[in-house]
């Protein structure tokens, strides 16, 4: 689901428990925390995701499609060293390639053999007869020429065949060319839409980034430029730091366990699309490829970044200036508050002043929001029957 469309969905249950405060507490206006409002479908300093460190460089392996796979000698999450096997073709049919390469290759050079002979032959017999018959044998000679030609220029493909097998046979087990970890290996050579794929795909080691996935309501939370906290999952005071420097909204997957969104109720949506991050590590000292980590957003330097809440709680004065109707003591009073940024994937504003997420406020409803009329909150309609329930009891 869009993000403004879930955001609209829930202001408009919130409206209806306006409405229901309202009818039961003699026309009080309802009040939301700010807090709860910051953190509608948004992402907070602190809030944690799981990540995985990756590799930024793949290193895509290609079998020859002629050839047969006799043994892969490595499986996907095996690391691997430099040199190292990773699968052998089948030597017995590649033999038998060559073998039958340089036969045809013998037969080719003896054709060559054959055709000079006959053109000497001709030519010692053209120097014997009249003038008027040697225009026949030259005819001939020609001809003769023609197919010696195409013979020297198949001798020098089949040399070249016979070079690539020998080349072959001679490698016929294949080995990695860096020091990584095998990240799949395709039987098939294509996925499940036909597109072609490597054979064998090995992430590098030495080149590490992590790799962490936002789900559905979380899509605009993080940006490109996010400054990322890592931990690792086994405890430890080793902190590693980096920057988001690709949301790839383009590739969507289905959430697995590994993505969850850790201390959210977004928990409940895994079985949505998930965007994978990147984020680029300032220093990736102590981390192993394929490590599972955790990710926090840094909070900036200075002073803490406002509560961001949705742009339909703010009204706005002839002049410009920004206004909400927040609770005082009670009561329902006008309050100017100082705006920040604006996030248009979340449709939600930064108060920079004004309120801070201690806050309450009201839905602004010009029937309803009034200086002065009297609020009600959802704790203390809870709190009224949690009391009267003893006294219930009692009688009973």
């Amino acid at each position: 689901m869009n993000v403004k469309k879930w955001l609209t969905w829930a202001l408009i249950l919130c409206l209806t428990f306006c409405c229901a405060g309202c009818g039961s507490d003699e026309g009080a206006v309802y009040v939301q925390s700010v807090a709860d409002l910051a953190n509608l479908g948004g992402i907070a300093p602190g809030d944690r995701f799981a990540g995985l460190v990756v590799s930024e460089n793949v290193t895509e392996i290609q079998k020859d499609s002629e050839k047969t796979i006799k043994e892969v000698l490595v499986k996907a999450g095996d690391n691997v060293e430099e040199g190292q096997a990773l699968f052998s073709y089948d030597t017995d049919e590649l033999q038998l390639t060559l073998d039958k390469q340089r036969l045809e290759l013998e037969q080719l050079k003896l054709s060559i053999e054959n055709y000079n002979q006959q053109i000497k032959d001709l030519e010692a017999d053209r120097n014997r007869v009249g003038t008027a018959d040697k225009l026949q044998y030259t005819i001939e000679i020609q001809s003769i020429q023609v197919d010696l030609k195409e013979a020297e220029l198949n001798v020098k493909t089949k040399e070249t065949e016979v070079a690539n097998s020998e080349t072959l046979l001679a490698n016929a087990t294949v080995v990695s060319p860096v020091k990584g970890r095998v990240q799949s290996i395709n039987e098939n050579g294509t996925d499940n839409y036909g597109n072609p794929l490597p054979y064998i795909s090995i992430q590098q080691a030495g080149s590490y980034r992590i790799k962490g996935t936002l789900s559905e309501l979380q899509r605009g939370g993080i940006v490109e430029g996010t400054r990322m906290k890592i931990l690792a999952r086994t405890g430890g005071e080793t902190t590693w730091s980096g920057t988001v420097t690709l949301v790839d909204y383009e590739n969507p997957s289905q959430g697995s366990e590994n993505d969850r969104y850790y201390g959210s109720t977004a928990d409940e949506m895994t079985s949505s699309s998930k965007y994978p991050f990147y984020v680029e590590l300032d220093s990736s000292e102590g981390l192993i490829l394929g490590q599972h980590v955790y990710l926090e957003v840094e909070a900036e330097e200075g002073e803490p970044a406002g509560p961001a809440i949705s742009a339909t709680f703010f009204c706005y004065e002839e002049d410009g200036s920004a206004y909400v109707w927040a609770e005082k003591r009670g009561k329902l009073e006008k309050r100017t508050v100082i705006l920040g940024e604006y996030n248009p994937m979340m449709d939600t504003y930064e108060i920079l002043e004004g309120l801070t997420e201690e806050d309450y406020i009201a839905f602004p409803d010009p029937e309803l929001c009034q200086e002065g009329a009297p609020t009600t909150r959802e704790e203390t309609k809870e709190a009224s029957q949690e009391e009267a329930a003893p006294e219930e009891s009692g009688v009973a």
